[in-house]
């Protein structure tokens, strides 16, 4: 039986050698299992060639399905996304000056990153807020500031057919994008995407849902977005915020979840911006003049904060 490489190749548009070095690699690692045949070409005296290559079921889900919210193979591809702009990284630790401007490349790796989250918001956050999946259902607008590639709302769209959505978005790479998809998508009759300045929302009271995946902590004015936010939301609508928090401890850090934040965390800091506590985010809902945001624990290790509008 022939080598699986050329057709692995073909499949990743990319070239026979890298990728069978690649292919031989992952098999060190741990990543791949293998069936053989015969023997190597005469030129390869490495091992025996592979005529298949076996990927665990489990595995797979975790690194390639983005719709599980176990997904993890957006982590792989931010931390190679992130790490090739970091031709400056010299200059911010010598000097301190963030570098804010991201490639198109980057945006990329966050699209992926990010994919996790919205299938957590699907599989951990809703099903704890039955309240809100019945508002969802019965066709509950939405807001989500900072929208990003769209990605959330899409996946809104796709699970709610009477919602109809808007995304607010400052980041220009993240507009074209975002409207690209729902473009592609076809669902421009029901998701409208905006170019808006999160703290400055002119809605008065529309809002069933206004969500805040992973932007707040990003925005120049945090609080001028929540008091911007909360202002947009209809009488029983809700006000979510979803993020990663860092911990408050140095005992903390020494968890999975803390090395893992923290590898975010240098990154952030590079272009300007900083994760949050959990205090942190509450100071921020203080500091809008909100109420105290009711909190909730994912399993994944990601933080809700939540605030009801009364009736």
């Amino acid at each position: 039986m022939a080598s699986p490489v050329p057709e692995l190749a073909v499949a990743a548009r990319c070239a026979e050698r890298p990728v069978d070095g690649w292919a031989r690699a992952s098999f060190a690692y741990g990543l791949l299992d293998v069936d053989f045949v015969g023997r190597s070409a005469p030129d390869d005296d490495l091992a025996p060639s592979a005529n298949r290559f076996r990927l665990d079921p489990d595995l797979a889900a975790v690194l390639l399905d983005e719709t599980q919210p176990e997904f993890l193979g957006g982590q792989f591809s931010f931390t190679v996304g992130a790490s090739l702009d970091y031709g400056s990284m010299v200059d911010f630790m010598r000097t301190g000056r963030p570098s804010p401007g991201r490639t198109a490349r980057f945006h990329r790796s966050v699209e992926k990153l990010n994919a996790q989250d919205t299938a957590l918001f699907h599989e951990q956050v809703l099903p704890q807020l039955p309240e809100l999946e019945q508002r969802l259902s019965a066709g509950a607008e939405v807001l989500d500031v900072g929208c990003g590639d769209a990605g959330w709302l899409l996946a809104l769209a796709g699970a709610y057919p009477q919602v109809r959505a808007v995304g607010v978005e400052f980041d220009p790479e993240w507009l074209l994008r975002a409207r690209d998809r729902v473009r592609t998508a076809g669902l421009e009759d029901r998701i409208t995407v905006e170019e808006r300045d999160p703290a400055r929302l002119d809605w008065e009271g529309r809002f069933g849902l206004v969500y805040f995946q992973d932007v707040l902590h990003e925005l120049t004015d945090p609080a001028a977005a929540l008091r911007s936010a909360w202002r947009a939301i209809a009488p029983g609508g809700t006000l979510l915020v979803f993020d990663w928090c860092m911990p408050s401890s140095w005992e903390g850090y020494r968890t999975q979840q803390g090395e893992l934040l923290w590898g975010y965390q240098l990154d952030e800091l590079f272009q300007g911006t900083s994760l949050l506590t959990r205090n942190g985010f509450e100071r921020r809902f203080a500091e809008a003049g909100l109420a105290d945001p009711q909190r909730l624990e994912l399993e994944a290790g990601a933080t809700l904060f939540l605030v009801r509008r009364g009736e």
